[in-house]
C-alpha cells in the first residue's frame, strides 16, 4: 500500500503569517514538517527527537518571551 501525504489543496484569507501572529500554528507546522522527515526516513529516531525537543524548547522561550513583554501594558 502506498503512502499518501498532504497535499495543498486551496488557500483561504491569504495574509502573510507571522511568528507574532501565529506562533501556535508555526510551531505545529514545524512540528508536522519533523514528523514527515522521519516517516519518509529523512530523519533517524534520535535526529527526530532531538529536533522535536529544540523546537519545543524554542517554542515554550518564545512565548514566556512575549508574555513578558505583554507584562504591565494592560
Amino acid at each position: 500500500m502506498a503512502r499518501r501525504y498532504a497535499s495543498l489543496e486551496k488557500i483561504e484569507y491569504n495574509r502573510r503569517i507571522t511568528k507574532e501572529q501565529d506562533a501556535q500554528f508555526l510551531h505545529r507546522l514545524q512540528s508536522g514538517l519533523l514528523l514527515a522527515l522521519k516517516e519518509q526516513g529523512r530523519l533517524n529516531e534520535m535526529q527526530y527527537r532531538y529536533a522535536q525537543d529544540r523546537l519545543e524548547r524554542q517554542y515554550r522561550e518564545w512565548v514566556q518571551k512575549q508574555g513578558q513583554k505583554g507584562e504591565g501594558t494592560e
